[in-house]
């Protein structure tokens, strides 16, 4: 039902993520069951791997066998994916408790010296035994992967000393890789993520590299800061160079909080894509029954118009939440089009409470996954206008942002500027001036005269318009 890389399905869409975690047993083995990863044509479809290390990592997955679960993952994600994930052990699992035992490990069976390790550099034992760790099973992949694999080599770390330092143990492994994936805060941080792309540059592997692929990051801001991130990657170092990035939240949204994709927005103020829980609605005029029985699709647009409507109340008085702003789009899908709310979930009433007109909605097994198909189609159209919009060639569409995003996007460009390599020797004094598509008078841009503009600094510099979505994950 759910098989969107298949062409005659109930919606098409050619790429995803899966993961080895999903699949592999506590007794060592995988799963045998028909999925639509197993059964898909490579010819038409699209699948990053992903190595389920914090699954691993975590012992969700029965306990740790050296070589053997590496190479368990390894060999799944060789069977089903077009690029394959380094197993990492990653730094977000360190506050679980779980590294404890790997440490022990780590330190008095495999005779690993991180005390020597968190002595070079001050980050911790646990930081370090998830970077060590992560490279053995790094050098494991890339020793024993099978020809026409196709590696990411994974890159962690929550703060810029710790991104430097697992990139300065790692950037020998991506010599031998095809490509890198960003994780932990990597994944959300613009200005971690630029400090090692310029890293890359400068020791020759950014030009070499075919992919990038960004874990667990799929709000609309990041899909238009990673647009860009390519674009210029393209015009300047690496023509051929792929960034693919993902989102679980369309999932979760439907199977742990049962809220549907409903309405989203594009313009100058924000960009945000809204879940609503049909129980949490507001009543529309037609009454919480009636709209039970609307094709999902036209819930949506109802959804929208009650954002259009919605009257906020503060210290100013009462305004429209939208006001000034053009209605919301409604979060449309193909199964939206025929099914009705009340197809999708199930109306329960609440036992103790004597208001009839209460009901909540739960979805059962078969409905859940209903809702999902729903979500993801509507997220990936929505995701395709947002993107559509974010490289129109007609200035005043693509300018129809966040004032803090087009800042963003302004200083990646100046970051990757053609022919004004920042943090390289060029003498500045000698090139024409700059000319960007945002607005700049906030930035400071590279001065001519400054020779060289170093490219960390002037990183550091904005790491706090870079990082305002950084809490933001979808």
């Amino acid at each position: 039902m759910l098989d969107y890389l298949r062409a005659g399905g109930i919606f098409r869409y050619p790429a995803t993520l899966a993961s080895a975690g999903q699949v592999m047993t506590e007794s060592g083995g995988l799963s045998s069951a028909s999925t639509m990863i197993t059964e898909r044509d490579p010819r038409s479809s699209f699948v990053v791997a992903d190595s389920g290390g914090f699954q691993i990592q975590q012992g969700t997955l029965g306990p740790w066998r050296y070589q053997q679960t590496v190479l368990q993952s390894l060999r799944w994600q060789e069977a089903h994916g077009d690029y394959v994930m380094a197993l990492d052990f990653p730094t977000g699992g360190i506050n679980t408790g779980e590294m404890d035992k790997h440490i022990h490990r780590l330190t008095h069976v495999d005779g690993e010296d991180l005390a020597a390790m968190n002595a070079a550099n001050g980050l911790g034992i646990a930081f370090n035994a998830c970077m060590r760790q992560t490279q053995i099973n790094t050098e494991i992949m890339l020793q024993h992967r099978q020809p026409g694999t196709r590696l990411l080599v994974v890159l962690q770390g929550t703060s810029e000393p710790e991104s430097r330092v697992w990139y300065e143990a790692h950037k020998g492994y991506i010599a031998d890789a095809e490509g890198i994936a960003f994780a932990g805060t990597s994944n959300t941080s613009v200005r971690l993520m630029l400090h090692r792309l310029i890293d890359m540059r400068d020791d020759g592997l950014l030009a070499k590299i075919k992919h990038i692929h960004v874990l667990g990051t799929g709000t609309f801001e990041s899909g238009c800061v990673l647009t860009t991130i390519q674009r210029c990657i393209r015009a300047s170092i690496n023509p051929e160079l792929q960034i693919t990035f993902d989102t679980a939240t369309p999932f979760q949204e439907a199977n742990e909080r049962y809220r549907l994709g409903a309405f989203y927005c594009i313009d100058n103020v924000s960009i945000p894509f809204e879940y609503v829980r049909p129980s949490g609605a507001a009543k529309s005029e037609y009454g919480h029954h009636n709209e039970l029985s609307f094709p999902i699709n036209d819930w949506c647009h109802a959804q929208a118009e009650d954002e259009r409507n919605r009257v906020v109340f503060d210290k100013l008085g009462s305004y429209q939440a939208m006001q000034g702003r053009p209605t919301a789009y409604a979060a449309i899908s193909v199964i939206g089009k025929t099914l009705a709310l009340n197809d999708v979930a199930v109306v329960r009433r609440e036992k103790d409470d004597p208001d009839p007109l209460n009901f909540v909605i739960k979805p059962t097994g078969n409905t859940a996954l209903l809702m999902c198909v729903h979500n993801v189609d509507a997220y990936t159209r929505a995701m395709e206008q947002v993107l559509d919009r974010w490289t129109k060639k007609d200035r005043e569409v693509r300018n129809n942002f966040p004032p803090q995003l087009l800042l963003i996007r302004t200083l990646i460009e100046m970051v990757f500027a053609p022919n004004h390599a920042i943090g390289l020797t060029d003498e500045l004094a000698e090139l024409p001036d700059m000319h960007f598509d945002g607005p700049l008078a906030e930035v400071p841009s590279p001065r001519k005269g400054t020779i060289p503009y170093n490219a960390h600094a002037f990183i550091e510099e904005h790491k706090a318009r870079l990082d305002c979505y950084v809490k933001q994950r979808a």
